[in-house]
């Protein structure tokens, strides 16, 4: 038995050389294969349930219970064999890869009982149909939906019919051959001839989300208020160079700022000004405003020291 993972994953069942059956996950199973053929009552579907299964030998039923004959039931197992074939090992995909490849330990499949293939021939067959789906330049995930016919008529086979009658503008070539029981390979011809038959076109692909760009969330000096000029700042930020003691003494009498105007704020003392940095203009040129002496000054931050 030889077994590959990867995109796609499946399993090919030897017996003698011969391949008695194949299976892969890009393509529909035997028991969507058998559905699709004989359309079965609901009573019967439970029949064909795990189909794919090596133990479980429901062709034997089939036959005995007339659903196919033994011919039919060798056609549709040998197009589930080339299917499967086509799909490992000539893939045309290009998000296809294969993560391991590995022979094991032989099983016998039922389907052996019913058919023998040489695998030269499969594989050439395989690489023939893979060369016919190539010329329509259709993938095997691409949507397609129908149009209003731009010819004065097209001629159908009954296969095509009923994949024209299933598209629904969603489903894939790869979604219709479940869909309708077909090979893999059956629904991409027969998709790629409705297109060139102008009755369906693929899906354009879908334009891509606009992006919305998130709120850029400003630095924190961006948002926080500006920073007080040192003129207007409180004293106690003001940085404050060490003062001397000052010996007790009678404190002289100092003449107050005199305001001519009671609208005219007083401005800061130039002593403060310069040693909080600020680059604030020269002092008024007015006569009316007289500076305090430095020594009231050093009085009040002392003041202010105490308090902190």
């Amino acid at each position: 038995m030889f077994q590959v993972e990867g995109s796609p994953a499946g399993t090919i069942y030897f017996d003698r050389g011969q391949i008695t059956f194949a299976r892969a996950s890009w393509t529909p199973d035997l028991s969507a294969r058998l559905l699709g053929v004989m359309r079965p009552s609901s009573e019967s579907r439970e029949l064909l349930t795990g189909g794919d299964r090596p133990d479980r030998d429901i062709g034997t039923i089939l036959i005995q219970r007339n659903y196919l004959s033994r011919a039919e039931l060798q056609q549709i197992v040998r197009s589930v064999v080339v299917d499967a074939v086509m799909a490992l090992t000539t893939p045309s995909d290009e998000d296809a890869f294969i993560s391991d490849v590995r022979f094991t330990a032989p099983v016998a499949h039922w389907a052996g009982h019913f058919s023998s293939l040489d695998f030269g021939a499969v594989q050439a067959e395989a690489v023939r149909r893979a060369g016919r789906m190539a010329r329509y330049g259709l993938s095997r995930t691409t949507p397609v939906q129908l149009q209003d016919l731009t010819r004065p008529a097209a001629v159908l086979s009954r296969q095509q019919w009923a994949v024209a009658c299933t598209i629904d503008g969603a489903w894939s070539a790869q979604d219709l051959a479940w869909q309708c029981g077909l090979a893999l390979y059956e629904a991409i011809e027969d998709v790629g001839a409705l297109v060139e038959a102008g009755l369906c076109v693929p899906c354009p692909a879908e334009a891509p989300a606009l992006r919305v760009p998130e709120p850029q969330l400003e630095p924190a000096s961006a948002i926080l208020p500006a920073p007080v000029p040192a003129a207007s700042a409180p004293l106690a930020s003001v940085p404050l160079a060490p003062v001397p003691p000052v010996p007790a003494q009678p404190a002289p009498a100092v003449p107050l700022p005199r305001r001519t105007q009671r609208t005219r704020a007083v401005t800061a003392p130039p002593a403060l000004i310069a040693e909080g940095g600020a680059a604030a203009a020269g002092l008024p040129a007015s006569a009316d405003f007289t500076p305090p002496p430095t020594e009231l000054l050093r009085r009040v931050l002392d003041g202010l020291r105490r308090n902190s």
